[in-house]
């Protein structure tokens, strides 16, 4: 009997073998906040890093190059799709020293003290079994090794408030995300109660631009709104994309959309 959480991942995992066939790889803030985020992990030469739900790898491909070929790089996914990407995309880079397999965060199967760096962009909030994962991080880690993580700020970006009124009164309420962890007090605590020392947060921003309307719904159709959108039915898509793009042009720039993410960066250590 399948249980609520196990409909839950089958949910994510279904969703996102479909966005690795879209737009999701060409996603322009990803490779920005991954390479922070490994900038914040203080990768070392010849350290075994893991990279948590590596997606199309954001995180995976600067932590490969700050590891250098005496390290080792292993991302993990729950999505088969996204692991099946990534890896010819580590085979045309000629990474011999990273690989991606697809594995649950909250049942890592690797031998206790395994890595010297564990890193995880933009996935905490989608765990159904938050502290579950979280113990498996740390049990992976050396003593004295190194998490680092980012989840997203509280949207607070004015210029795109129409939307998610938008989304709101097309029913687009179906959620991937089973925590928010939005706010970097709550994400601090969360990692300290895991059992992780000298947690520090801060926030990160960047101002995404996507060129054109048409460029701007390939990318809401790689995230987390796509599964909501496939739920209706063709023609309300249509009226949603009409509507949404007759709104857009009181926001058109000369060089297109722009929009403010804002992403919470937190870092710890596991205690010796």
């Amino acid at each position: 009997m399948l249980t609520l959480a196990n409909n839950q991942k089958e949910l994510i995992s279904t969703f996102f073998d479909r966005a690795s066939q879209r737009g999701y790889g060409d996603l322009s803030y990803f490779p920005v906040f991954g390479e922070r985020l490994v900038n914040a992990s203080l990768i070392k030469r010849g350290n075994n890093v893991l990279d948590v739900a590596c997606g199309r790898g954001a995180v995976l491909f600067p932590a490969a190059t700050r590891t250098g070929e005496r390290g080792k790089v292993i991302g993990i996914d729950l999505s088969e799709g996204m692991v099946e990407e990534t890896n010819f995309d580590i085979r045309i880079r000629g990474l011999n020293h990273a690989v991606a397999l697809q594995m649950d965060s909250e049942v890592l199967q690797f031998p206790d003290s395994s890595f010297d760096v564990v890193l995880c962009g933009f996935a905490l909030f989608f765990f159904t079994d938050l502290p579950r994962a979280l113990s498996e991080f740390r049990r992976v880690l050396k003593p004295g090794g190194r998490l680092a993580v980012s989840t997203w700020c509280v949207d607070d970006d004015e210029t795109w408030a129409w939307y998610e009124q938008q989304r709101m009164d097309y029913g687009l309420t179906l959620k991937l995300a089973s925590n928010a962890l939005d706010n970097a007090n709550e994400l601090q605590n969360v990692l300290t109660g895991a059992g992780f020392a000298n947690v520090e947060t801060y926030i990160e921003e960047y101002d995404w631009v996507v060129p054109n309307e048409d460029a701007w719904w390939e990318a809401i159709w790689s995230i987390s709104t796509g599964a909501a959108l496939e739920r209706l039915e063709p023609h309300i898509v249509e009226q949603f994309k009409a509507e949404a793009f007759e709104k857009m042009q009181a926001i058109k720039q000369r060089d297109g959309f722009h929009r403010l993410l804002k992403a919470n960066i937190a870092t710890g250590i596991k205690p010796y």
